[in-house]
């Protein structure tokens, strides 16, 4: 038997859960009439949600206004769906093309091409870098209690755990 106790955290929208080191334990989310997104993030900074991207090939193309990157920066991020089809999210090394644009390259292969929104954080407050941990959808009218059990030890997070929710009622986020 375990010996170690869980904390849980609840959310009705976006926002912190803990704003320490921890492990994510486990998750419950309730969806809406409409389709939902719910990403963990491990970071001390809510991520950008002003940015688009398209793919060809492994490339992934990213544009947000004044971004404020630099080459080499690692950061985590998320994307939308494109007609079925994302870009892998994860934690990549970027490539600045310019004030609003960089690249990364994606470990899968496709085109997306319409525009979608991605999210995506970086900060390396304590040369720790923030990132992506991890990405649920649930389906339009599921409306029904979905939990998530994560294996081992759980996802660690090194600098806190913001939950990104979209079109959810409610999450719950077991720590400890």
């Amino acid at each position: 038997m375990d010996n170690v106790y869980v904390r849980a955290g609840h959310l009705h929208s976006s926002g912190y859960i803990y704003r320490n080191r921890t492990a994510v334990k486990a998750l419950d989310v309730v969806g809406t009439s409409s389709a939902g997104i719910l990403e963990l993030w491990d970071t001390d900074v809510p991520p950008v949600t002003s940015g688009t991207y398209v793919r060809s090939g492994t490339t992934v193309t990213v544009t947000d206004t004044a971004h404020g990157l630099k080459t080499g920066d690692v950061i985590g991020i998320s994307f939308e769906p494109d007609t079925g089809v994302i870009a892998t999210p994860g934690n990549y090394e970027i490539t600045v093309v310019d004030a609003d644009t960089f690249t990364l390259t994606d470990i899968n292969s496709g085109t997306i091409a319409n525009d979608p929104d991605c999210r995506y954080v970086y900060s390396n407050s304590d040369q720790t870098e923030a990132r992506w941990m991890a990405t649920w959808h649930t389906a339009a009218t599921d409306i029904f209690f979905n939990g998530f059990s994560v294996p081992a030890n759980g996802l660690l997070a090194r600098k806190g755990v913001y939950v990104y929710a979209e079109n959810l009622a409610s999450v719950n986020v077991y720590y400890g």
